[in-house]
């Protein structure tokens, strides 16, 4: 099984620190390899920082199976409640092992417990994800000025509301206890491209969180560029509507063609279900459609701010 700790890079000199976690679904391994690449370089090469920054892998179980998740998305149980439940539960299990992402729910919040009682100064987190369908990465925005200031370092179209859509999303539980969150996707699960994106955005908040010095980074501006052109013409801000939640009696089926980002004229077929065709009910935003066996987000809906 991958270790949790994918790489840590530490100073003496008391600074920020940054958590960087890849592969929350067991399908998406690109996070962890983009911040092995980025953070191996810098160890090799000396890298001068302060504070400290550390990679962790997410879902170590559904990495295995290379499945989005086992029992349950792990990417929804991080609420207070079932956080609190999940430690329950794994200390109850006995001849009744408990169910695998309750125990990965555990590992993860002490693992990450473990660093935020150390840091040294403010602390950033940097959640890595990729898509079932092709299109533009794209970053997910906390509700402060501090989230949106962090957000700004990274040429991406940033979603805003998408974590009020989502119950349990591990940057909503941190930024709850004081981290300055940001979550990427970077573009379809095992495409050459969603790498090369996860790694920009992986060197954008080294220096965003202040670990690094951009002068220290020589392709800081090459990558910062590389989140500029992905984003092309898309707005740099996309307020979420609404979710369209499905579950496995739902009969839903996606139609084909959409992109991650994908604007959609009043009255385009969006997807089918056993209630028959889900159409656009005005000019929007077609958000995250779902082109994957798992998952209880069909789609979401948006618009531009800007």
């Amino acid at each position: 099984m991958t270790p949790r700790q994918i790489n840590r890079l530490a100073s003496s000199t008391p600074g920020p620190t940054l958590i960087i976690v890849g592969g929350l679904h067991g399908n998406e391994p690109a996070g962890m390899e983009a911040a092995r690449i980025v953070l191996s370089r810098l160890r090799h090469d000396k890298t001068p920082h302060v504070g400290e920054v550390v990679a962790l892998a997410g879902n170590l179980r559904a990495l295995v199976a290379r499945r989005r998740y086992l029992d349950r998305d792990l990417n929804r149980q991080w609420t207070e409640e079932r956080v609190a439940e999940a430690r329950q539960a794994v200390a109850a299990a006995t001849d009744d092992p408990a169910e695998a992402e309750l125990h990965e729910t555990v590992e993860l919040a002490d693992a990450i417990e473990t660093i935020m009682a150390r840091a040294r100064g403010p602390v950033f987190v940097l959640d890595l994800h990729t898509t079932s369908s092709e299109g533009t990465p794209f970053g997910v925005v906390g509700p402060t000025p501090e989230h949106r200031a962090f957000a700004a370092h990274f040429a991406l179209p940033c979603m805003v509301g998408l974590e009020t859509q989502l119950p349990g999303v591990l940057t909503s539980y941190l930024g709850r206890r004081g981290c300055v969150t940001f979550a990427v996707e970077g573009g379809q699960h095992d495409s050459a491209k969603a790498r090369d994106h996860l790694v920009a955005a992986v060197t954008v908040a080294l220096v965003a969180s202040g670990v690094f010095q951009k002068h220290a980074l020589p392709d800081y501006d090459a990558q910062s560029l590389v989140l500029e052109h992905a984003r092309g013409s898309l707005p740099k801000l996309i307020e979420v509507l609404s979710r369209h939640a499905i579950a496995p009696d739902h009969d839903f089926e996606m139609a084909p063609g959409f992109s991650t980002i994908h604007p959609t004229p009043a009255g385009t077929l969006i997807a089918r279900d056993r209630s028959g065709e889900i159409r656009a009910s005005n000019d929007c935003l077609v958000l995250l459609p779902l082109y994957q066996a798992q998952g209880a987000d069909g789609f979401f809906v948006g618009r531009a701010l800007d």
